[in-house]
């Protein structure tokens, strides 16, 4: 082809978005940039478009702040280049979908915070770090703690984002609320990797996350292996460790009292409440309710008559 054609083509891949260099002379030429500012067009099929649209549709109310606008532009740029079929399943995905506003705050955590986080876990670069825990209930007041840490894994749990990481100074592995964390300049050394503390990282920091994952919560002994149990429990719902002499320990949680009493009961086996008053009050109340619904004496004969007519 010719240097005119070249050169058409190559301002035509600028213009898509490759980033290209170019030089002059008898060595010179076009070629590719290893690290370009822009990113070349991405080529996907109508499955993996709707899935890309589906996470930018949740972006525009993500949890990650300062996400909503960019998720609001490569939305629009997405939809510019689609094919009509499927342009109409993602605006049909925009108008029959309801995000549902979570009842509680969620904390805005900065897309660079969260670069920052991985990339340290990814280098194995040691994370100094200003933690701004929360206010005390004693002073009210917020302190501020000087840390340095060696970060594992970032886990999101119910719109929330945690740093795993191990604190060398006390030798123990903890975990932190990634919205506390204020990065400070420069990193701390590269560490050897450490085996981590559990198969399932996900389950480990859902046990040690800061503050309670339900409303109410007990623990109860249960006489039936873990496995059976687990069998009859959402993860949602509950946790089993198992015990000696075929029994369990679960840890149920709700969002109120009487959730976790019918969780109880749906195992179908004997139990024993552990560390929770109002559990057992109300499991007592229910069982004299049940009982007297279940007896013969409860129905009145006129009841009966009254019924039959």
């Amino acid at each position: 082809m010719s240097p005119r054609t070249v050169r058409s083509d190559i301002d035509a891949l600028r213009e898509i978005g490759y980033s290209i260099e170019g030089t002059r002379g008898s060595d010179g030429g076009y070629r590719l940039t290893p690290n370009g500012s822009t990113i070349p067009p991405l080529l996907l099929n109508t499955d993996e478009a709707v899935a890309v649209a589906v996470g930018l549709h949740s972006g525009l109310s993500c949890i990650i702040g300062g996400m909503e606008e960019i998720s609001a532009r490569a939305l629009a740029k997405l939809e510019s280049i689609l094919p009509d079929a499927v342009r109409t399943r993602v605006h049909n995905l925009a108008h029959f979908t309801v995000p549902l506003a979570e009842n509680q705050p969620v904390p805005i955590v900065e897309p660079a915070l969260i670069v920052t986080l991985i990339d340290h876990c990814h280098r194995h670069e040691r994370l100094r770090f200003t933690y701004r825990s929360e206010a005390s209930e004693a002073t009210g007041r917020v302190e501020d703690v000087h840390l340095e840490v060696e970060p594992y894994r970032l886990v999101n749990r119910l719109h929330r984002w945690y740093l795993l990481a191990y604190a060398p100074e006390v030798e123990e592995w903890r975990v932190f609320h990634a919205e506390h964390i204020l990065p400070k300049s420069p990193s701390g050394p590269r560490f050897d990797p450490r085996p981590l503390p559990a198969e399932d990282i996900g389950d480990y920091v859902e046990r040690r996350v800061p503050g309670s994952r339900w409303r109410h919560s007990a623990q109860a002994i249960v006489n039936a292996p873990a496995a059976e149990a687990a069998q009859s429990l959402a993860p949602a719902e509950a946790t089993v460790e198992a015990l000696a002499d075929n029994r369990c320990l679960v840890t149920v949680g709700g969002q109120s009292i009487a959730t976790m009493a019918l969780c109880l009961a749906r195992l179908d086996v004997d139990f024993t409440v552990v560390d929770n008053h109002e559990l057992s009050e109300f499991l007592r109340r229910l069982s004299h309710r049940l009982e007297r619904a279940a007896s013969e004496e409860g129905i009145s004969d006129s009841a009966v008559s009254a019924h039959s007519e």
